[in-house]
């Protein structure tokens, strides 16, 4: 059976009521180039290394059973997420701010008690191709597999690896409602940041 063209961008914002960019467009990678913004630099040739996150996007070069590019495939769990979900990660500081009493002084003295997981929400799109009539459950399924495992999940992007970031704990999933659709189903995956540690005992 032939593969059916889906709109993700119609999707997305029906489902999460945000919309997206245009799709990935693999071909003009090579055309894209810092070399027009100040204060970055661009390869001396397409031979040379890119940068980390060009380079990470590279080892997990993925595609849509349509065949478009997906231009940030994210892996968690050993499993590729699908259809390019989207990443919003929120790093924040525990800072005490203390008022200075008398001073003509303006603000408050700022101390830096620690630094906080990483917030990561992920966003998709579960979707069969296939057909317009058969609900994407295999996905789902594996999808839901992931929350309930009950410990830190492997974390494979660019823009996470970049950043430090390898490993996420799943505090919550969500399945919104697909009004008048039946062969996708929209998830979102709220995570916090972890690190993988040795406990040593003395």
């Amino acid at each position: 059976m032939a593969t059916i063209n889906f709109d993700i961008t119609t999707l997305f914002q029906q489902a999460f009521g945000i919309g997206r960019g245009k799709p990935y467009d693999g071909s003009q990678a090579k055309e894209q180039s810092f070399a027009k913004v100040e204060g970055y630099e661009a390869p001396a040739s397409d031979d040379e290394e890119g940068t980390e996150f060009v380079n990470m996007r590279d080892v997990l070069r993925a595609s849509t059973p349509t065949g478009q590019a997906i231009f940030m495939p994210v892996s968690l769990g050993g499993l590729l997420l699908p259809n390019e979900p989207t990443l919003v990660i929120t790093g924040q500081k525990r800072i005490v701010k203390t008022a200075l009493a008398g001073s003509t002084r303006k603000g408050s003295v700022k101390e830096l008690i620690s630094v906080d997981d990483y917030s990561v929400t992920i966003r998709g799109i579960a979707l069969n191709y296939e057909s317009t009539r058969v609900f994407p459950e295999d996905m789902v399924k594996d999808i839901n597999d992931l929350y309930l495992r009950n410990e830190s999940l492997e974390v494979k992007s660019a823009l996470t690896n970049l950043l430090g970031i390898y490993y996420l704990v799943i505090e919550r999933v969500t399945f919104p409602e697909m009004v008048g659709i039946q062969n996708a189903q929209a998830y979102e995956l709220q995570c916090v940041s972890d690190e993988d540690f040795d406990l040593e005992i003395e």
